[in-house]
């Protein structure tokens, strides 16, 4: 995969999961739609000699379409190879088009459809680990964690720990565990992302990650003392239990304004509401 490709996809992946909206179909708009258009390429790369110029040229279309956000066009154009050649392997990676393509349309159970018959087809153990992860994605998504680790996990059998997706099974599964309360079996996990992929974006948010031992609610980072005494003085007015925590990114102290300290996520999540009264956008966090 493309260097800057995957490095935008993993910027997205971070920033989208801080948003009080549009997580859903945010997350997998960016993050499907760096992956897709180099499983495509591989497909076109290598393609079945028994595959037709006019099957082949579906698929061109359906790359060009997805590449300019036109998911329609390429819905119907993996629709036309689908019908056409039904079981060959090369239409698992069709149907992975297809399925990104749909969730990207929020048509969210036949995009899950088409990913789980991706993995029928497929042989390709890179494609199979991309089709975990996405649906892994919205497993989390949809609060079924069970679910989604074994994704993440099944992703993890079928990719080298150095290569992507790798690094974002290896996050999402941290996560997982933390909501668990597996508080070191996540660490495990957040170190394996710093270990092979320093100096990712990722990898710096595993780091961010580990040791963590509670749940807190991050109403702001600020740079500025006075505006985050502002903002704790706020909250502790409306009955928050507020603070003030210091940490370093990128040479710059940082003050991330926070409220609570929590056993689970799920007491976390109850307060949520009443903070977010006050900062629209403010999210649970793991804390050391």
């Amino acid at each position: 995969m493309d260097e800057k490709c995957y490095n935008v996809a993993k910027e997205v992946f971070l920033c989208v999961g801080k948003t009080r909206h549009g997580w859903r179909v945010m997350l997998i708009r960016f993050l499907a739609g760096i992956t897709t258009v180099v499983s495509l390429a591989a497909l076109l790369a290598g393609c079945n000699t028994a595959i037709s110029p006019e099957a082949k040229g579906y698929l061109r279309s359906a790359d060009t379409a997805f590449r300019h956000g036109d998911d329609q066009v390429a819905i119907k154009a993996t629709s036309q190879f689908i019908r056409m050649y039904p079981r060959l392997e090369e239409t698992g990676e069709a149907y992975y088009i297809r399925g990104l393509a749909r969730c990207r349309e929020e048509q969210s159970s036949a995009g899950k459809d088409d990913l789980r018959i991706a993995l029928t087809l497929t042989k390709r153990k890179d494609l199979v680990a991309l089709v975990h992860c996405r649906l892994g994605d919205m497993s989390y998504q949809s609060g079924e964690m069970a679910t989604s680790e074994k994704h993440y996990r099944a992703a993890l059998e079928n990719v080298r720990p150095g290569v992507p997706p790798a690094d974002e099974a290896m996050y999402r599964l941290g996560c997982i565990l933390q909501r668990e309360g597996r508080w070191r079996e996540a660490d495990l996990f957040f170190s394996k992302v710093v270990h092979f992929f320093e100096g990712t974006a990722l990898a710096e948010r595993a780091a961010d990650h580990s040791h963590a031992v509670q749940w807190s609610i991050q109403a702001a980072a600020m740079s500025e003392v006075t505006s985050a005494k502002h903002l704790q003085g706020r909250l502790r007015h409306a009955g928050l239990n507020a603070r003030t925590d210091l940490e370093l990114k990128s040479g710059r102290v940082m003050r991330l304004v926070r409220v609570g300290s929590y056993h689970t996520y799920e007491q976390a999540h109850a307060d949520l509401r009443r903070v977010r009264r006050i900062v629209s956008d403010a999210f649970i966090t793991s804390a050391r």
